[in-house]
């Protein structure tokens, strides 16, 4: 191939770009700067190279920002009371978090370029690159230095450990950066199917196989990893430059007691993705340079010549004030549109594809699986207009596995609960999660509310003190009579369920389907690859019957509750059941009527005993 074929569009980045001073801007409190507004077009059009889909990829990352669900505040806490403890992942703050949907949003354009089959290398190095730093700064430092030290250079597994104990005094076994590696290379050969191959080297070490002259994508990398720095750390290079000018010395680390836990995981990220700062910490290791030991993909693409007509693009664009002014009504328009929709059915997307329907008026309450890997949870409706996004939810992961969180978003009809609880991995297997979606209408008395609301403000020649007292009436009567409704329809149900239960008590065994289940724990720990076991209601048996097997030395009476997956609701509750004991050993039955399950929701047993709590987790299917 001849040497054109790098010259394939790969535009670099302003210094106005690369010099971005960090702004500390929050979504909820305006719109944002102008400056971070240019910012991000460049690093639209540094991927793109065209200006209309530049600003079209800032406005729909801006768009996303803008409805992202408001997490609980409890992980900052944790950290701050525990701040000796691994660093499980980086908080973002709405500048970071801008420059990474920009990254998510790009791949559209990216995918759709690489399927004309005439993108050169260079430009799919790029887009290697740029997938590398998004998938790994959505997970924690620990993932961007095995990215940028296995996977983009040859370091080894020690060299990488020393890497990273010298940054953040973190001491992890090699099991662990091996385990990392394969994951982050099972995502890569994913997005880049057929496009990368794998082989073997040394001591049977899988690696995608390289291109033989690394040195030509020397500067596509080192231009694109100082686009894809975090921005919000894009000063700090000057806080480790060397005092004499020629080493290093103590610098690393650079951060001192003053520092939380949170940015040192974003200036850790800094130092390992910045060329310049990456290359600094090898020299103070005595490692070999990274310009020695690069190790990108050759890719498998046609044979072909690329001309080397655009091999000096245009400038990245400027934005003039119309520009801006054009991008905020858009985003405009698109809130007056949330604002102003009435959704009952929304579609959920992950990661741009699309997974489920729920119709809210029917059904308020969704559970997803999850694989690893998932990033971005998208809730959209429908107007008279299209589609609109509603609200968005970035999953988060903790030490290679799914991290637990909660968060909500507020809707024109009501309110969204968004939940990820992981799943434990049976053996070595793939870390799963249930994502758990559910809908809060709003209730009519909340229209009640407004329009009592608006009546008191009316120039009645009523006293304040009355005004306010009258609606502190109001309200009080209200909310009480709405928990009376629900603590009386709460045990209607159970009444009825409890004499649900006695009557098919009676019934014959062959009328009942059994099916037998072990606790999560003992699923788990199991040598096999047991999944979260499913029970069909295809069979129209008006109950079915969940045999808990028991472990050993159990006590001899226990209190079983039947819980939504996320324990948010309670559907039954026995309070006495007694093992029985069947062909191999003990186990406790409960007896659940289908009525009381919903198809496509997980559920979970909890059988408390005398000095434990078992669980065990199974999901309803039609």
């Amino acid at each position: 191939m001849g040497n054109g074929q790098l010259e394939r569009r790969v535009p670099s980045l302003q210094p106005r770009t690369l010099s971005l001073p960090a702004i500390n801007w929050d979504v909820t409190k305006g719109e944002a700067p102008p400056e971070l507004l240019q910012a991000g077009v460049e690093l639209a059009y540094f991927l793109v190279s065209d200006r209309s889909a530049a600003i079209q990829i800032l406005t729909r990352a801006l768009d996303k920002l803008r409805v992202g669900s408001r997490r609980e505040l409890k992980r900052l806490y944790w950290r701050d009371k525990h701040a000796q403890r691994p660093i499980r992942r980086i908080s973002r703050n709405d500048v970071d978090m801008l420059q990474w949907l920009i990254l998510c949003e790009t791949e559209q354009e990216e995918r759709a370029e690489e399927r004309t089959g005439t993108i050169s290398p260079a430009a799919m190095t790029m887009h290697y690159i740029k997938y590398l730093v998004q998938i790994t700064t959505s997970l924690s430092s620990f993932y961007v230095n095995v990215g940028i030290s296995r996977l983009l250079h040859s370091y080894s597994t020690s060299e990488a450990q020393r890497i990273y104990e010298r940054l953040t005094s973190t001491f992890l076994g090699a099991d662990e950066y091996r385990r990392a590696k394969s994951a982050l290379m099972d995502r890569i050969s994913q997005r880049f199917a057929g496009l990368v191959k794998m082989t073997r080297v040394d001591h049977g070490e899988l690696r995608f196989e390289t291109s033989e002259n690394q040195e030509q994508f020397a500067e596509v990398l080192a231009d694109s990893l100082r686009a894809f720095t975090p921005w919000s750390m894009r000063a700090s290079c000057v806080q480790f430059a060397p005092a004499n000018g020629s080493e290093i010395g103590p610098s690393f680390p650079f951060w001192g007691d003053k520092a939380n836990q949170n940015e040192i995981e974003l200036r850790s990220c800094h130092i390992l993705i910045h060329p310049t700062c990456y290359s600094r910490l090898m020299q103070e290791l005595a490692f070999e340079l990274p310009e020695k030991r690069l190790a990108l993909p050759r890719f498998q693409m046609p044979d072909k010549e690329y001309r080397d007509d655009n091999s000096h693009p245009p400038n990245p664009p400027v934005l003039s004030q119309e520009d801006i002014n054009q991008i905020q009504r858009r985003l405009a328009v698109t809130d007056m549109r949330r604002r102003n929709i009435k959704a009952r059915r929304v579609t959920i997307f992950i990661d741009g594809a699309e997974h489920s329907q729920v119709d809210l008026s029917k059904q308020s309450q969704l559970q997803i699986e999850l694989e690893a890997g998932a990033s971005l949870i998208e809730v959209r409706g429908d107007d008279e207009r299209g589609e609109l996004l509603l609200a968005t939810h970035v999953i988060s992961y903790a030490r290679g596995t799914f991290d637990q969180s909660r968060a909500t978003a507020a809707l024109t009809s009501g309110k969204l609960k968004f939940e990820v609880t992981p799943v434990a991995a049976s053996g070595q297997g793939t870390p799963r999660a249930i994502f758990s979606l559910v809908f809060h209408s709003r209730t009519h008395w909340m229209s009640a509310w407004l329009g009592w609301r608006d009546f008191a403000r009316l120039q009645w020649p009523v006293s304040a003190y009355a005004i306010g007292l009258a609606t502190a009436l109001i309200g009080a009567g209200i909310t009480g009579a709405i928990y009376s409704h629900k603590l009386k329809l709460l045990q209607g149900e159970l009444q009825q369920a409890q004499r649900r239960l006695e009557q098919f008590s009676s019934m014959s065994a062959p009328a009942i389907i059994s099916y037998r289940l072990s606790s999560d724990d003992r699923r788990v720990r199991g040598s096999g690859t047991e999944g979260i076991p499913e029970i069909s209601l295809r069979l129209h048996s008006p109950v079915i019957r969940l045999q808990l097997a028991l472990g050993p030395r159990q006590g001899e009476s226990y209190k079983a509750e039947l819980k939504t997956f996320n324990g948010d609701q309670t559907v039954l509750t026995q309070n006495v059941v007694r093992p029985v004991p069947d062909d191999s050993s003990r186990a406790v039955d409960v007896i659940i009527p289908t009525d009381l399950l919903t198809p496509d929701l997980y559920y979970t047993v909890y059988l408390h005993g005398f000095d434990r709590t078992d669980h065990f987790t199974f999901k309803v299917v039609r």
